[in-house]
Parts: C-alpha cells; sequence; structure tokens
C-alpha cells in the first residue's frame, strides 16, 4: 500500500507568521505533526511519502505513485485543499480526510 500524506498550504496572511520565519529558521511555521502521527501509527510494511505543500510542490507524479493521499487540514487551508482534491479527482486517487476543515 502506497500512503501520501498531504498537508495544504496557509494562505499567506499575518496569521501564517511565514514574516517570522527568518528570526527562527524553520521552513514552516506549523510542521504537520498530525500527518507525522498518522504516518507512525500506519502499518510499517506500507509506503510512506509527505508533501508539506507549504516547502514544497505537489506534482501530479506524487499523486499517481499513491493509492491513497491522507489529507489534514484547518479552515484557513480550505483554498488550498480545494485544489489537492481536485488534482487526487483528476488522477484517479482515493482521499482520506481528517483534522478540524473535515470534523
Amino acid at each position: 500500500m502506497k500512503i501520501l500524506l498531504v498537508y495544504p498550504e496557509y494562505p499567506d496572511t499575518f496569521w501564517s507568521f511565514k514574516w517570522a520565519l527568518k528570526f527562527v529558521s524553520p521552513k514552516a511555521s506549523f510542521p504537520p505533526l498530525g500527518l507525522l502521527t498518522v504516518a507512525a501509527m500506519l502499518p510499517h510494511e506500507w509506503e510512506k511519502k509527505l508533501v508539506d505543500m507549504n516547502i514544497e510542490t505537489l506534482r501530479d507524479k506524487d499523486l499517481e505513485w499513491a493509492d491513497y493521499v491522507f489529507i489534514s487540514a484547518m479552515s484557513v487551508q480550505r483554498e488550498s485543499v480545494k485544489k489537492v482534491i481536485e488534482s487526487c479527482k483528476k488522477v484517479g486517487v482515493k482521499i482520506v480526510a481528517g483534522g478540524p476543515l473535515f470534523t
């Protein structure tokens, strides 16, 4: 089983704290800790990849590789999520969604 874990992009607003990154050196303000926890709980023999769209681009070849795409998002990530879901539908990959946006 091939699982692609996708963390959608945050919009560039004051609350994304991108302006503060230069002071603390990380690449993203909100790392995808929930998705990492889910990945750790999946069967060891499953292949897993993580794409944090705040630091890298989600490519069609990533989606084509996957049997399932797991998405975790908050309300502020809604627009990015719509694009991810559209891309998943385009390549025919199944989606598993969780997080505050979906609950």
